[in-house]
């Protein structure tokens, strides 16, 4: 027995040493998580009206307008060659100085011989060349992970939507995506500064006014496209890609239910947008379909009744407030467009949007359905509809899908 305690009181007495020359080892290494941890916080992303867009401007001294395209033309043709075959330079203009290119490859967050957890970023680069010097972006980020297709960039790493309310920590779940994307921007603009010879002048961040020089006019550059990706084709659509119905990116639970959209319906006439919660996509009829709920009382539903065609639209947590007001405010007695500071823009098919918006849902409609309270199954909701204005249910069959 004496002797068992001893051995039990050695064991313990070297693990407490080990504890105690560990310590300080453990500390240090929180220390430094910590100290890297500040180098992705506020500033790191960049985003320019709402918009990822990290740029940096880069100085190349004696060459001319014509030089500075050639060199870049030579590096981005070559970095964009080495991934994979969907990435290369899709339009360039060497009049303007202008090339953009379209890159896909992986974010490999965790490599083991046990486990491989990764990520396809898919970017748009642009860089506008001048005299002496060159503009280079990266934006129109996108993420393919795992079962989720097409995450925007300001859904997954911009400041409003993963950094604590302090601005002191990434939240859980989205430190992978901004640190290795950050990442991947430094090590981008570090390998065209070598490639080209020449030194960065500046980085446009989240909170300085962007210059000129940060938001060249790209207005002529066709939007680029893949297999199941097309062109916006007015200028209103301009910025969007219209991609097929079973592309639609992102949780549609978690965009109704906890994000909201704007259901608008009418003309360039006469049109309104009411906020909403309910809804989603789904298959009817071999078609694609998104179905939403508007009550009678409200002003959207005349409009709704007396049009084919709708819109239902996804923002931000940038434009919560504008999608506040929307909910709150009747377009009957108020103008609900002054007063959310949105931009109205026009389909091709003459359906009302707004400029704003990450995700349009363009529908046409095949069902409209009042519900009654007699065909509610769950008692709770059952009574607490009875004698109340029920709602009206819209299908409608998606007809175009567009995304920022």
């Amino acid at each position: 027995m004496f002797s068992k305690d001893k051995t039990i009181m050695k064991k313990s007495a070297f693990l407490l040493v080990l504890f105690i020359f560990c310590l300080p080892v453990m500390i240090q290494a929180q220390e430094d998580e910590s100290e890297n941890t500040k180098n992705y916080l506020v500033g790191a992303v960049q985003e320019i009206d709402g918009k990822v867009v990290f740029s940096k401007e880069f100085n190349l001294p004696n060459y001319s307008k014509d030089q500075a395209f050639d060199k870049v033309m030579t590096w981005m043709e070559k970095r964009l060659k080495k991934n994979n075959n969907t990435s290369r330079v899709v339009y360039s203009d060497k009049e303007k100085g202008i090339i953009v290119g379209s890159g896909e490859e992986y974010l490999v967050f965790k490599s083991s011989s046990l486990s491989l957890d990764r990520a396809v970023i898919k970017y748009q680069m642009t860089a506008t060349c001048m005299s002496g010097k060159c503009i280079m972006n990266i934006e129109r980020i996108f993420y393919d992970y795992e079962n989720d297709k097409k995450i925007p960039a300001e859904l997954q790493i911009s400041d409003k939507e993963v950094l604590n309310k302090e601005k002191t920590k990434i939240l859980r779940g989205y430190a992978k995506f901004r640190i290795k994307t950050v990442d991947f921007v430094d090590d981008t603009f570090a390998h065209l500064q070598t490639a080209i010879g020449a030194k960065p002048i500046a980085a446009q961040v989240a909170e300085a006014a962007p210059s000129v020089a940060a938001k060249p006019d790209v207005s002529s550059i066709p939007a680029i496209s893949t297999s199941n990706e097309t062109p916006s084709t007015t200028n209103e659509m301009s910025g969007y890609k219209k991609i097929a119905p079973d592309k639609i990116p992102g949780n549609i639970v978690k965009m109704l239910s906890e994000d909201w959209m704007l259901i608008t319906a009418g003309d360039k006439d006469k049109f309104n947008m009411m906020t909403a919660s309910w809804g989603g996509l789904g298959f009817l009829y071999e078609k694609p379909v998104a179905f939403c709920f508007i009550n009678p009382t409200r002003y959207t539903y005349q409009l709704m009744e007396n049009k084919d065609t709708y819109t239902l639209t996804f923002y931000t947590e940038a434009y919560r407030d504008a999608l506040k007001y929307c909910g709150s405010k009747s377009g009957k007695d108020t103008d609900k467009v002054k007063g959310s500071g949105l931009t109205p823009i026009t389909t091709p098919d003459g359906s009302k949007a707004f400029s704003q918006a990450w995700l349009i849902i363009e529908c046409r409609k095949m069902v409209a359905q009042s519900l009654q309270a007699e065909s509610i199954s769950d008692k709770s909701l059952k009574e607490n509809w009875t004698g109340k204005q029920m709602h009206k249910m819209y299908i409608g069959e998606i007809i175009n899908v567009w995304v920022k």
